[in-house]
């Protein structure tokens, strides 16, 4: 099935996922969004009963196809341009997220019965990792994977920062929860400088699909990397880069940095207020 010029029209039967792909990337393009390897939801759902007792599966025939959406650096532009026009007064990432995905709804084809769901405002809730691991879109990286000589060594001393670090007010007093090393996901381009944003089911976009290999790309003194700086400060970014020559226009740029890393709403929404007084003409959405 070929695709054309203009994309969703051409998104129908016979059903084809790397088409559905490339037209939705491709529209996703101007908003700094990305859409992921397809996978099946019986994929998704195996994990899941696996790795976390059955909890946040999709509710989908085994052999549908779904997708992820993630932003990628620049998407605070986007953001910034819903702010202008919305003025929102509250939901001021998740705002533009649904306007967003609102159009891109409106544009599958309904015979594809396609669920578009914001995965941070749930319910129905996700565990967007398993989704990006189990259609190879990136690699998750347990302390476990860390493997070689000195490996335990390097879990235990690890373990050992992280229980001096943790502030047993928020982490509890036991020693299990502060000395626990999280995994994190890292994406081949763009390390950690991405953020998945929502999830697309065709329930009735049928497909055979063949299961990647999960990606394994980065060399053990990255992954001790990542998963150091992930659990001992998160906050500094630091993990992101896949090493200390991490391309600058594959991470996020400073504005993006202190805006997505700040937790304040106020101080989110009167960065906002300043970037706006600096435009000359609000824009138009991208989407339209």
């Amino acid at each position: 099935m070929g695709t054309t010029s203009s994309g969703f029209e051409a998104l129908q039967e016979p059903f084809d996922a790397i088409d559905f792909q490339k037209v939705v990337n491709t529209w996703l393009a101007p908003m700094h969004l990305q859409c992921s390897n397809p996978l099946q939801v019986g994929w998704y759902n195996k994990a899941r009963s696996e790795t976390a007792d059955g909890t946040q599966t999709i509710d989908a025939p085994d052999d549908a196809v779904a997708f992820a959406i993630y932003s990628v650096p620049r998407y605070l532009e986007v953001v910034l341009e819903h702010y202008a026009r919305e003025k929102p007064a509250k939901d001021l990432v998740d705002g533009a997220t649904n306007s967003i995905l609102d159009a891109l709804r409106l544009r599958i084809p309904s015979a594809l019965d396609a669920q578009v769901i914001n995965t941070d405002k749930g319910p129905p809730y996700f565990h967007v990792q398993t989704i990006g691991a189990v259609c190879a879109e990136d690699q998750h990286v347990e302390a476990e994977d860390v493997t070689g000589d000195g490996s335990d060594e390097w879990r235990e001393d690890l373990s050992d920062r992280l229980e001096e670090v943790r502030d047993p007010k928020m982490w509890g007093t036991e020693s299990e929860m502060r000395r626990k090393i999280f995994a994190v996901n890292v994406h081949p381009v763009w390390g950690g400088w991405y953020a998945y944003r929502a999830l697309v089911v065709l329930r009735n976009g049928r497909q055979a699909l063949e299961q990647q290999k999960p990606l394994d790309f980065l060399s053990n003194e990255e992954k001790k990397k990542s998963l150091s700086e992930y659990n001992l400060r998160h906050q500094l970014c630091l993990w992101r880069d896949l090493s200390e020559t991490h391309p600058p226009d594959r991470r996020y740029s400073p504005d993006e940095f202190f805006f997505f890393t700040e937790t304040s709403p106020e101080k989110r929404r009167r960065f906002l207020d300043m970037k706006v007084s600096y435009m000359t003409a609000i824009p138009a959405p991208r989407w339209s």
